[in-house]
């Protein structure tokens, strides 16, 4: 076992508790574990099916994002506590600098002070030595808080360490194996509903279109409402198209700002593929979920083409073109294969997506890793809902 490893690497940090910081706790996580293959055939709710190897390696995984999304809290709020101190010792040592200027010159401008006057400056040259020694220990204190910034680099390290385990996982399952169909998928996660977590998609719409279909993995224990999962944005209109579940809401789908409500419920803790179709023609909706059609109707946003032009967010709700992202509006949980196309795709091409038979990427957008960009937090693992 390979505990020795991650233990070595955190032993740093708890310099930090002789300054009443935080402590860090070393949570051991075994890196030659079991890398059996992956089992025939998918499985869309978690993986209890996979065999016990799998579920081993799953098992572990999800205890390792625990231990790392408590140290990546801890590293947001020392990084509000740096930014506090570090203007804290500014102030100081400025108000120092003037309050010594102003007592050095009272001093040499008297030739022979009384008594009292020298007892009030050695007073006062006194409360100068005492707040030279507080300053000088708040600047040791954002200094080894500081140190503790490096957990950023080292969480990317062990995220390298995980995905590098599962893709020898992969490579040494056997040819024919289904697990080699999505050994090189990955998914997302949205641990915290924040304003400032999102995924931006790198391609947008080159030319108008009448007609969409929108297709992803979902997998939230959020309540009441998961939050946005995508929005779309164009100069002067920031609900161009929304996926939101908002609050106590039902999930709803904007189109230029018009709303339609869909029938769907994914907030079990369980993988489920969504869609979404539309026709500007008579403003004609669709919704399923794991292959199934809950909810249609019309009206909504008749005759509108969808603009091009504009910015695709994963995980936020834009209240302006790419940005001032409500955390209340945030989606919090796990997201996979986001595609779109830019006409209706076929009952029949929508349930083989959920059912893992077949995958299409989209003409408009392809869930690729070079398709989309990933901010502040957002994590990428390497494997998808279909294992």
């Amino acid at each position: 076992m390979h505990w020795t490893l991650l233990c070595f690497i955190f032993s740093p940090l708890l310099i930090a508790s002789e300054h009443g910081l935080p402590k860090f706790i070393c949570s051991p996580m075994p890196l030659d574990m079991d890398n059996g293959c992956q089992s025939n055939g998918h499985q869309r709710h978690g993986g209890a099916a996979n065999g016990a190897g799998n579920g081993h390696r799953v098992g572990t995984l999800e205890e390792a994002k625990e231990t790392i999304l408590h140290l990546r809290e801890t590293v947001v709020h020392q990084k509000e506590m740096i930014l506090d101190q570090r203007e804290t010792v500014r102030e100081l040592t400025a108000k120092l600098s003037r309050c010594e200027t102003h007592s050095r010159r009272h001093i040499n401008a008297m030739e022979d002070p009384p008594n009292e006057a020298s007892a009030a400056i050695h007073q006062m040259e006194r409360m100068l030595k005492s707040l030279k020694e507080k300053l000088e220990h708040l600047q040791v204190l954002v200094f080894n808080l500081s140190f503790s910034m490096h957990l950023t680099y080292l969480l990317k390290t062990i995220y390298f360490l995980i995905t590098l385990q599962y893709h020898v996982s992969a490579f040494f399952c056997p040819p024919g194996n289904k697990a080699d169909k999505y050994s090189e998928h990955f998914h997302v996660d949205f641990p915290l509903r924040t304003n400032y977590m999102y995924i931006k998609i790198k391609h947008t719409l080159q030319r108008e279109i009448f007609a969409f279909s929108i297709c992803l993995w979902l997998k939230s224990i959020s309540s009441p409402g998961i939050g946005t999962p995508f929005s779309y944005s164009v100069p002067n209109q920031a609900n161009e198209v929304v996926l939101i579940q908002w609050g106590n809401n039902p999930m709803e789908l904007l189109i230029n700002d018009k709303v339609a409500t869909l029938p769907l419920a994914v907030n079990d803790a369980k993988w489920h593929h969504i869609c979404v179709t539309w026709s500007t023609r008579h403003g004609i909706w669709k919704s399923y979920q794991d292959g199934v059609q809950r909810g249609s109707g019309e009206n909504l946003a008749p005759w509108h083409p969808v603009k091009p032009g504009g910015v695709f967010i994963l995980g936020q709700e834009q209240d302006t073109l790419g940005g001032r992202f409500d955390a209340t509006q945030a989606f919090i949980g796990e997201m996979s294969d986001f595609n779109m196309w830019s006409y209706i795709v076929t009952p029949a091409e929508i349930y083989k997506m959920a059912t893992c038979s077949s995958s299409i990427g989209g003409d408009l957008i392809n869930w690729t890793e070079n398709s989309i960009e990933l901010h502040r937090g957002v994590i990428k693992l390497p494997y998808n809902a279909c294992h």
